[in-house]
């Protein structure tokens, strides 16, 4: 007699819709634009890190077709998720990602 396995339901869809704010210590930034950089750049970040080791324009945030990635502008240091450095990934609600030493941890509010 075979056994059968009932159906596995599916993993629920990474939420990636709403309004996209990212937290970088005490601090919240409202993503409110297509293009959203990162960076030691006063005078060209929309989130400012004040260090050294970060790039002028370091990462963007981007919205494409509904979407938003976070991408890699060519930084010496380059950005991580999960322990691995990333050049371009889709932002899904809850992701924490690495530049340096920070935390910068994105939430779909």
């Amino acid at each position: 007699m075979a056994l059968r396995h009932a159906d596995a339901e599916p993993a629920a869809p990474p939420v990636t819709t709403g309004k996209l704010v990212v937290y970088y210590g005490a601090e919240r930034h409202e993503v409110a634009k297509d293009r959203f950089i990162i960076g030691r750049g006063k005078s060209t970040a929309d989130l400012l890190i004040k260090d050294p080791n970060i790039s002028r324009s370091h990462a963007a945030v981007e919205r494409a077709d509904g979407q938003y990635y976070i991408v890699d502008l060519g930084s010496t240091n380059g950005v991580e998720y999960q322990g691995e450095r990333v050049g371009r990934k889709l932002i899904a609600s809850g992701d924490v990602f690495q530049i340096c030493q920070y935390e910068l941890r994105f939430v779909f509010e």
